[in-house]
């Protein structure tokens, strides 16, 4: 189904007088979905004893206006009687500070950040909690869904950003387990981490950013260990109610980060782990409070990387801003209707079913009052409420329901190695993004169709339907990824890499062999220097085409190489390897992180030169007419399927009317009559797309 509706029950608001009135405007507006909260401490006031009875309520009001219900299941909120007895549940620092019950800015009736679930204790108090919650509702057929974790992250971590929690007893036995499991022996770790341990009981997880091995290890313990946890939760919610759907929804894409400076390894949401748990995934956009500058870009790319890591489920944004976001004391900007409208293209051009709004009403209380509703005060809509009902009543129909998203052909290689090595190494992920940024921007700025590949998939490149491959500063690399790229280039496949792929391995030690480079790319590394700010350092091309550098000099040799470019200081910047029907391009330094910070035009056209211009394997080429500003602005299209249909789905982020041109190749046009070359037309007011549909 297309889930079209808001947030609206967060005990103990809004207050019961409303809900009739709200829930009629709801159905009013188009909605068919309603979520509401089911908080622990709400709800098992006395141990043992649910009263689900506000609930119930609300349900029959919701159902009488045909509004299918999510419950958002919230442990996060914890009944104070649990913490008597139960200390060493709490989540503690590095330092010893063990974090107490108080209120978040989101969790009026407080009892956050809740209980650690490497706990035993705490996993049976909260399971149980989750399992009546099921069984309460197994039966009522107007439950669309459980939502099991509420943006699943190591939760005091928003509060506790410069912290690497949690350090209870019970996490420090989890992560020695999962050591044991890795490195079987002592003497294996010892060999990994460069340490003398004796024996296991020796093992500390580390307490400060210093060597790479032991970080790394920390944290990519915790990104699995959030997984686990998120398995616990559904299985409860499957044994109380067997037939009822689960899901769960990130904060932001993990490794962009709302405003793109990265995240993956501090609050630990790998939306690539945590969709394989749940039957529906999705994600929280805040993009006028939390994104900023080019938030229509940025929000774009989120459900990009997040309909990838879906990875073919069910997906949507399961929280989209609805109101002024809490910038300052009295909330942000508020977003507008051409805000909501294109907010919702972006996650139907990447297959989405629908958007569910943060919320319905204002804030009234707390740190979040008065922001986020999409009502007024008293109930009465706004433009933003009444653009979110064009929405609903615009997209939720059978042909978006059904139809998938087709992968284009033209991919970002994305590393969990990469990026929590970057992050160990001092908290430098922002240079992994900004690389990632680069290359997904000059293929927005060219109108050119680019996805994500994660490294998960790496042996299922070629039938993942991939033919170009972007590596941005893959500075960690397997074995089982050196082989299978390589696999990748020889069957026809195109490579492009920044500087220092796989200099080190995928634990974080350096490669003095140069296997990724020598293998895929034909050279041997020699040197690498830091590029200062007043550094000179370009390079050319054959043509004598002259390119910005970024941040540093890779020096290499080619063995089986082919030179296309030096820099200015004579040293090899650019070159080709042939592999079988393939080639591997590599760059001596940071091209896509350069482009990212100046968008120079010329090492645009240079990067996007090796892309596959229609971006799926039926078009041609797309071709827009309108000239750049210096605003982050393009249109933007991505094609998705049914059984018996192709949709284009196209949206236009400049203010004013756009014309695409879609070619088409011989081969569609010859299946399909209709296939022949179009012109769309997107957007006379700047907010509206356009959704084209064709007979396969």
């Amino acid at each position: 189904m297309m889930y079209y509706g808001a947030q609206y029950y967060r005990p103990p608001f809004p207050m019961k007088d409303c809900w009739k009135r709200d829930m009629e405007n709801m159905k009013e507006l188009g909605f068919n979905v309603v979520k509401l909260w089911a908080v622990w401490n709400w709800i098992e006031k006395t141990p043992g004893i649910f009263d689900f009875s506000e609930l119930d309520e609300l349900i029959i009001i919701a159902k009488k206006n045909n509004l299918g219900v999510i419950i958002n299941v919230i442990p996060e909120g914890a009944p104070y009687w649990t913490s008597v007895g139960n200390e060493d549940a709490y989540y503690e620092t590095k330092d010893g500070l063990k974090i107490t019950y108080g209120g978040p800015a989101n969790l009026p009736s407080a009892g956050w950040p809740g209980l650690c679930l490497d706990n035993p204790k705490a996993v049976e108090l909260v399971t149980r909690f989750f399992e009546k919650t099921a069984e309460h509702y197994k039966d009522e057929n107007s439950i669309v869904s459980i939502d099991v974790w509420n943006e699943p992250h190591l939760e005091p971590m928003y509060d506790y950003r410069e912290d690497i929690l949690c350090y209870c007893e019970h996490s420090k036995e989890q992560f020695i387990l999962w050591l044991k499991n890795k490195y079987d022996a002592i003497e294996n770790l010892n060999t990994a981490w460069f340490r003398t341990y004796r024996s296991w009981t020796e093992v500390v997880p580390p307490p400060r950013f210093g060597t790479w091995a032991d970080m790394m290890d920390w944290r990519l313990f915790w990104l699995g260990n959030l997984q686990r946890w998120l398995k616990i939760r559904v299985e409860a919610i499957k044994k109380g109610a067997p037939n009822i759907k689960t899901q769960t929804h990130v904060a932001y894409s993990g490794y962009l980060g709302n405003d793109l400076v990265g995240g993956l390894a501090n609050e630990l949401g790998d939306e690539f782990l945590l969709a394989k748990e749940v039957d529906i995934f999705g994600l929280t956009s805040f993009p006028k409070w939390l994104m900023k500058k080019d938030q229509l870009y940025k929000h774009m790319m989120h459900n990009e990387m997040v309909a990838e890591a879906s990875d073919g489920k069910c997906f949507y944004q399961v929280e989209l801003q609805g109101g002024g976001g809490k910038a300052g004391l009295l909330g942000g900007e508020t977003p507008k209707r051409r805000d909501i409208i294109l907010w919702n293209y972006h996650t139907v051009l990447m297959g989405g079913k629908g958007s569910v709004y943060w919320q319905y009403a204002p804030e009234p209380s707390g740190i979040e009052a008065p922001g986020f509703g999409l009502t007024g005060l008293l109930g009465e809509n706004t433009e933003r409420s009444l653009a979110a009902g064009e929405c609903a009543k615009l997209f939720n129909n059978n042909l978006l329901d059904q139809a998938v998203r087709m992968k284009p052909s033209n991919a970002i290689y994305i590393s969990r190695q990469t990026e929590v090595l970057t992050y160990s190494a001092g908290k430098m992920d922002k240079l992994y993004v900004d690389s990632i940024n680069g290359i997904y921007k000059a293929a927005y700025r060219t109108g050119i169709p680019m996805g994500f590949l994660h490294a998960d998939h790496v042996n299922n490149i070629t039938e993942l339907g991939v033919k170009v491959l972007y590596l941005p500063m893959l500075l960690a690399v397997s074995k089982n990824e050196i082989e299978s790229l390589y696999s990748f280039v020889k069957q026809g496949g195109t490579l492009i890499s920044e500087a220092c792929p796989g200099l080190f391995d995928e634990a974080g030690t350096m490669d003095n062999n140069s296997n990724t480079l020598e293998k895929l790319f034909g050279l041997k590394h020699f040197d690498l220097s830091e590029i200062p700010a007043t550094s000179n350092l370009t390079f050319s091309d054959l043509n004598n085409i002259t390119y910005p550098s970024k941040l540093y000099h890779q020096m290499a040799k080619p063995l089986s190489a082919k030179t296309l470019g030096l820099f200015n200081d004579g040293t090899t910047a650019y070159t080709v390897n042939r592999i079988g029907e393939g080639k591997a391009y590599w760059f001596g330094t940071y091209v896509f992180n350069a482009y990212q910070s100046t968008e120079n035009i010329v090492l645009e056209n240079l990067l996007m030169s090796y892309a596959d211009k229609g971006g799926y394997e039926i078009i041609e080429k797309i071709v827009h007419h309108r000239e750049r500003t210096d605003e982050l602005q393009a249109p933007v299209l991505r094609l998705l399927e049914t059984e018996d249909q192709y949709i284009i789905v196209g949206v236009n982020h400049f203010l004013e009317e756009v014309v695409v041109d879609i070619y088409f190749t011989k081969a569609q046009k010859l299946s399909s009559k209709k296939a022949k070359e179009i012109m769309l037309t997107l957007n006379i007011d700047g907010s509206k797309g356009v959704v084209f549909n064709w007979p396969k």
